[in-house]
């Protein structure tokens, strides 16, 4: 499906080192946890990247693998300031603030494997309609996208649980979108996400221990 390419919004992707991702995620064999870190971060990316134009994709990460990937197209990762992934999602929010005070800012989780191109920007126009909004992931505890009209004002509150806190604040879309609301951080959502259809990087990930990805 074609689209054209957002320039409305600043999306922040915090992306956290692969050497101290997913924790949670037991790999199957054969398979390292940094490498598939790193490239279920570089599936959601590559998305990210052809639905929003490349300034203004802000990811925030302390990960060199990840800057140095980044760099290659023209964006210019901000330094995690290292307190968690609420500190990081800050530090992106205040670049957004800094680079073009008052256009609409969206959070987007680093860890969507079979995101597609057409579900993402379906989801931001979606999310354009109200002044703030959360997309829940597929078990509508956590959030994967989070959306405000002014970057100045949005206020994650990422951590288990985060649906609900940011429902406080913010209108909760349940969109039929499945690629975007599935995040992967267990076995368990690693083999959904293989159903769906990964994308190129985690696919060769897998495929380096003859794990069936497609």
């Amino acid at each position: 499906m074609s689209h054209p390419v957002m320039s409305a919004w600043h999306v922040i992707v915090p992306v956290k080192s692969r050497f101290r991702a997913k924790s949670r995620l037991q790999p199957p064999p054969g398979v390292a946890r940094p490498d598939l870190a790193f490239a279920l971060a570089m599936d959601t990316l590559t998305v990210v990247r052809e639905v929003v134009r490349a300034d203004r994709v802000i990811v925030v990460t302390e990960d060199d693998k990840v800057s140095a990937e980044m760099a290659r197209h023209d964006i210019t990762t901000v330094a995690d300031p290292g307190r968690g992934l609420n500190g990081a999602v800050q530090a992106g929010l205040r670049e957004a603030d800094r680079r073009r005070p008052g256009l609409p800012a969206a959070v987007l989780l680093g860890d969507l494997p079979a995101l597609r191109a057409d579900e993402l920007y379906a989801g931001l126009r979606a999310c354009a309609a109200t002044e703030s909004a959360l997309v829940p992931d597929h078990d509508g505890s956590g959030t994967v996208l989070l959306t405000h009209h002014d970057a100045a004002a949005l206020a994650p509150r990422f951590g288990r649980g985060s649906a609900a806190r940011h429902a406080r604040r913010c209108t909760v879309l349940e969109l039929d979108l499945p690629t975007l609301r599935h995040d992967v951080d267990d076995i368990r959502s690693l083999e959904l996400a293989v159903e769906m259809g990964l994308g190129p990087w985690s696919s060769e990930a897998l495929a380096t221990a003859g794990t069936k990805s497609a």
